[in-house]
């Protein structure tokens, strides 16, 4: 029986994302300080506020399917979710054949997918009324006969962790996490977790999402999250700059295969890093709170202090007041250490991937920490004087050989924090 203490290790990572597919195209552009923001391609953006994203292009997601078939009950969401995982999956050497499939989990954070507009005007026209507003009982009676049948699978966030344990016939603890920004973070926190109690040996965790949809935008736009920002695409997300004003959405995914230490040995599993501590905390009212929270906790959980670490992988949305409150948060939870924890921002490069968020920003500094650098931040000169001031990475440095902090962050207060660091005997 497990007492609770087991050591949990990453052994595979996956990525899809706006700087190319795959983790090493990943890590050479982010490295170059390359940016994945660009004119929207999928529709066009004309009248739009916002005219720019950060998409995934040339992405072929047959190559990671094997059921061809079934593309065609996947959203995009789901879709890039497999290339994630597939990549991961190969990197970390895994045989299925030698897996202890009722030990296998699948943990993956997911955002709300939008249904594609040319899938659901049918059923809408037939339902509106004069008004030009959808006749709700007209829609449950005559609305779902101009839909295809399996039209909701392609669309609920639970299927992209569905997908993935059928693809690999994991029968293991499975779960889906819907908590905007933070979701692939307490996703992976809660299968870090399950490993440790003994329910499973081995998961996929991650997590993806897109927003380049008119309804996603819609949507942030009557939040005011998104820039004004649209020429140069390049330079309109600004972490923690004083000239910031507001999210580029995004899409992407990414995976990590996590593996309780003595699996991980018994196969000879090379090993990027060891999941320290977990921490997450929630105040919708104050959001510097929560990330503040959620790193002392973390480090709590890892018997470590702040001093113990090398960089903290911060949410850095590029929100006027969001970054404000994450500068005081991190600030809070470093207090001395301050001005010697090095921050980096991924989102400057790649942009919000929304529940992806999380998981592609771990795959980046489980990356720096490997390779021993750290991307810096793009767009970034100063910060207003009012906020407190953090040691930003204003171009590539070396990286510490010492456990980083990640953090995921939802735009209503919830937050989590991983600690992650270099195996040590």
């Amino acid at each position: 029986m497990s007492t609770g203490n087991r050591r949990v290790v990453i052994t595979g990572l996956g990525a899809v994302t706006p700087l190319g597919t795959g983790v090493d195209v990943f890590w050479q552009n982010l490295l170059a300080g390359k940016s994945g923001v660009r004119r929207i391609q999928a529709f066009d953006p004309e009248g739009l506020d916002i005219q720019i994203a950060a998409e995934v292009r040339d992405y072929d997601a047959a190559r990671f399917v094997k059921q061809r078939k079934t593309l065609k009950l996947m959203a995009r969401d789901i879709q890039l979710a497999m290339g994630g995982a597939a990549m991961a999956f190969q990197d970390s050497g895994l045989n299925l054949e030698q897996i202890d499939k009722t030990k296998f989990g699948v943990n993956y954070g997911a955002g709300l997918i939008a249904t594609e507009l040319s899938e659901i005007s049918p059923a809408v026209k037939v339902t509106a009324n004069s008004a030009k507003q959808v006749d709700l009982k007209v829609w449950g009676k005559e609305g779902f006969g101009h839909l295809f049948p399996l039209w909701m699978l392609k669309y609920l966030p639970n299927m992209p962790a569905c997908h993935i344990s059928i693809a690999y016939d994991a029968q293991g603890p499975n779960n889906s996490i819907t908590i905007g920004e933070a979701s692939s973070t307490l996703a992976i926190g809660e299968a870090y977790r399950v490993i440790q109690r003994g329910t499973a040996d081995l998961f996929i965790g991650g997590g993806t999402d897109s927003k380049i949809h008119p309804l996603s935008i819609v949507r942030l736009a009557l939040l005011n999250r998104l820039t004004k920002h649209n020429d140069p695409p390049e330079g309109a997300i600004r972490p923690f700059d004083k000239s910031r004003d507001g999210i580029v959405p995004g899409e992407g995914s990414a995976a990590l295969i996590f593996e309780e230490l003595g699996h991980a040995k018994k196969r000879g599993a090379e090993v990027y890093g060891e999941l320290l501590g977990f921490g997450a905390y929630c105040d919708p009212r104050d959001s510097g709170r929560s990330i503040a929270k959620a790193i002392e906790l973390a480090l709590k959980d890892a018997k470590l202090s702040p001093s113990d670490l090398g960089h903290i992988s911060a949410v850095g949305a590029a929100g006027k007041q969001e970054d404000k409150d994450e500068a005081r948060g991190i600030a809070q939870a470093l207090g001395s250490a301050v001005d010697s924890v090095r921050i980096v921002a991924y989102k400057s490069a790649i942009g919000s991937l929304t529940a992806a968020s999380g998981a592609v920003e771990l795959v980046a500094s489980t990356l720096a920490l490997h390779h021993g650098q750290l991307p810096a931040v793009l767009n970034y000169k100063e910060s207003e004087p009012e906020m407190p001031k953090l040691r930003i990475v204003r171009s590539v440095e070396d990286c510490p050989k010492k456990p980083f902090v990640t953090i995921g962050r939802s735009y209503s207060g919830q937050c989590a924090a991983l600690v992650i660091g270099p195996l040590v005997a």
